[in-house]
């Protein structure tokens, strides 16, 4: 079995955060109530379970960009959930919802971040 690299582990990753504001969606808009996005969502953990299981071995250098990568997003997790979305919380005229969709979005924006930052430095190194 052909094993599968990091990069394209990291943007299945992204695909899957997509879901998470695409759910909060559907909750929204068709009040949906049931359980059927639950399985599918532990069906699709698996199947990226597989994958990580199926991906190239992370070597000295794919740590450390994985490192890098991850404290880039923690930065902007900060600038984005505690100085842009946390004062919405706060305000009492600011509807539910937006915040919702604005928490979701934003969950899936760190991810794609994430991806985009360790494809970056992948593709053209880090230099120290």
């Amino acid at each position: 079995m052909k094993k599968i690299s990091l990069r394209v582990l990291m943007f299945v990753q992204a695909i899957v955060a997509l879901c998470i504001p695409l759910y909060y969606h559907l909750m929204v808009v068709y009040r949906l109530n049931s359980n059927t996005p639950v399985w599918i969502a532990i069906i699709i953990l698996a199947a990226v379970s597989w994958l990580k299981r199926n991906s190239d071995i992370m070597d000295e250098y794919a740590k450390k960009t994985v490192q890098i990568a991850d404290a880039i997003c923690f930065k902007a997790a900060l600038i984005l959930m505690g100085i842009i979305i946390f004062p919405f919380l706060l305000l009492d005229g600011m509807s539910r919802y937006l915040t919702g969709y604005l928490l979701t979005g934003g969950i899936f924006i760190l991810v794609l971040i994430r991806a985009i930052v360790f494809l970056w430095i992948d593709k053209y190194g880090m230099e120290e």
